[in-house]
């Protein structure tokens, strides 16, 4: 396999990752989407129960980590390894969480290191419970056998359900476009201003034929750096299309931007 095709793996399910990320912690915007194969909330669920599931949900949703309004934004040295290819350049972080990378000529490497920067970004954001989710409604589901309760959300325009336990998202499913995603929470950091997701495994799935057609696993390191806990590496196990690829990103010289 050339370098280019390389990495292209990752390009494709990395994109989803951050549109379906986008639907979760931002307003709603995006056209209705088909859900046939996602468990149909309960009209029967009572006040009560309705009443729990927004509060269980809007107490994990304001517990991770995020940037507050004054976050600078930072300049950093990125190094991206995939294989025997290796690429170094710069990336500049904005205040308003906008990505720049330059220094990387490879396009679909400059690429791949936008999307991860992006998705991180948008995790960061700081938006309030009340404008992210204004307009949806929340429904308790089962508990599993290690005390997570499934949240069914709905939403103006999408659905969606989630895993919640000891105040943290463990879990988030929605179909996206032809792909039903799951993300799954296997690790966190706890820090005084919340917790972040440090292991977490994203399965790609065909919601027709019941096939798994693409998963990533990434692994973050964080370390607090101006007051702000900032991306240091990023290890990310992918397979799709039966072809298996590792991509490790390393930060440094990470600078905080003067006001």
């Amino acid at each position: 396999m050339n370098r280019q095709s390389k990495l292209l793996i990752p390009l494709s399910l990395s994109l989803i990752v951050i549109f379906a990320s986008l639907e979760w912690v931002m307003p709603t915007t995006a056209q209705a989407v088909d859900l046939t194969d996602v468990v149909l909330i309960s009209e029967k669920t009572d006040l009560t129960s309705a009443i729990s599931a927004h509060n269980l949900f809007r107490a994990a949703y304001q517990n991770r980590y995020t940037w507050d309004s004054q976050f600078p934004g930072y300049t950093a040295t990125v190094e991206i390894r995939q294989g025997e290819d290796k690429y170094q350049g710069r990336i500049r972080l904005n205040p308003d969480l906008s990505v720049e990378v330059t220094g990387i000529d490879d396009q679909n490497a400059r690429q791949a290191v936008e999307n991860q920067l992006a998705m991180i970004a948008i995790h960061r954001r700081q938006v309030p419970f009340e404008v992210a989710h204004k307009n949806s409604t929340f429904k308790l589901g089962a508990t599993d056998k290690i005390g997570a309760v499934k949240i069914f959300q709905q939403a103006e325009n999408t659905k969606a359900n989630f895993k919640v336990l000891r105040q943290q998202i463990l879990q988030v499913n929605r179909n996206l476009g032809p792909h039903s995603v799951t993300v799954d929470t296997l690790d966190t950091e706890l820090t005084p201003e919340g917790y972040l997701a440090t292991h977490y495994r994203t399965v790609f799935r065909n919601p027709q034929l019941k096939e798994v057609v693409g998963e990533m696993e990434s692994k973050d390191t964080y370390k607090k750096i101006g007051g702000y806990y900032v991306l240091t590496r990023q290890i990310i196990n992918m397979s799709e299309q039966g072809k298996r690829s590792t991509i490790e990103l390393n930060f440094s010289d990470i600078t905080p931007l003067s006001g």
